[in-house]
């Protein structure tokens, strides 16, 4: 298709919380997620010569290190409800900081993050395959 799709959005409850937390993710499109590699230097490419003096491609693996570990997270959080600091009073805004603390703090944050963002993408590709179906039909 030959138009933008623009953002897509949902909202997810967060299993069993006792504050009804919820959580708006964001589907990342292919390109946003290249960007993010781009931005945390995911991987290095390099040409390196063989035995035989013919260059040979090397793709290094650097794992992201301090903030850079949470950009998927950052970038797939859109916003929250019911979120709140330790007093359990404060609301807590959501903002990449915010975030970043969430995920330090409760070790199933991230992965809870990264299941609703594969749910959402086989949503999306599920959809834009029914789509084209339909398209040539």
């Amino acid at each position: 298709m030959a138009r933008l799709t623009g953002e897509i959005k949902v909202w997810r409850d967060i299993p069993d919380d006792p504050d009804k937390a919820r959580i708006e993710i964001k589907y990342l499109k292919p390109g946003e997620k290249r960007d993010i590699e781009d931005q945390i230097e995911l991987y290095e490419t390099m040409l390196r010569p063989d035995a035989d003096g013919a260059m040979q491609r090397e793709i290094k693996v650097n794992p992201a290190r301090g903030h850079k570990r949470y950009a998927y997270l950052c970038a797939a959080v859109t916003n929250w409800e019911n979120f709140f600091e330790a007093d359990g009073v404060t609301p807590m805004p959501c903002t990449d900081e915010n975030k970043i603390r969430m995920a330090r703090d409760d070790e199933t944050f991230s992965p809870l993050i990264g299941q609703f963002r594969d749910e959402l993408a086989e949503t999306v590709v599920a959809e834009r395959e029914e789509a084209r179906k339909n398209l040539r039909s």
